[in-house]
C-alpha cells in the first residue's frame, strides 16, 4: 500500500535550500566575530570544528535575529585655534 502525500508538504520543484556566496560578500557584510551557520560536513570536509547546532526554523530564526550592522561614515574632524591680539 502506497502512502499518499500531502498536498504542499516538502520543497517545490525547483526549490533549492543552498546558495553560493563569494566569501568577498560575506567579509562586507559580517563582522569578524560573526557567527556563521554551515552544515556538519561542509565543515568536516574543509577541517574546521565547531558547536553542534540544531537546524530548526525557531533556531535559525533566532540565529537570524541577532545580526546588527550599521555602517557609518567618517567624520571629518576640524581644529579650531585661538589666537589673541
Amino acid at each position: 500500500m502506497k502512502k499518499t502525500r500531502k498536498v504542499g508538504s516538502g520543497r517545490t520543484k525547483g526549490a533549492v535550500s543552498f546558495v553560493k556566496v563569494p566569501l568577498k560578500v560575506l567579509n562586507a557584510n559580517l563582522g569578524p566575530d560573526a557567527t556563521v551557520i554551515v552544515s556538519r560536513r561542509y565543515a568536516e570536509n574543509v577541517g574546521i570544528e565547531g558547536q553542534p547546532f540544531s537546524a530548526t526554523t525557531k533556531n535559525i530564526q533566532a540565529h537570524a535575529c541577532q545580526i546588527e550592522m550599521t555602517k557609518t561614515e567618517a567624520e571629518e574632524t576640524v581644529t579650531l585655534q585661538k589666537t589673541e591680539w
